[in-house]
């Protein structure tokens, strides 16, 4: 398995794509309120993208 900080960062951005979805889902079936507390879960999700620790690239190419 990989490093634990990987999966972190893979599951911050597996909670955004899965609590838009939810939001585009309830608000095309006219239920804002679930729509709204969707959107808390997108907009915790993208702070926690943005926090989560900057490390080396493990796909990218090598450093000088």
């Amino acid at each position: 398995m990989g490093k634990p900080w990987v999966w972190e960062s893979a599951a911050y951005w597996l909670l955004y794509v899965v609590a838009l979805a939810a939001v585009l889902w309830h608000w095309a079936h006219d239920n804002p309120v679930l729509a709204g507390l969707c959107l808390v879960g997108v907009v915790v999700s993208m702070r926690l993208i943005t926090r989560s620790p900057r490390r080396k690239d493990p796909v990218g190419p090598p450093g000088p």
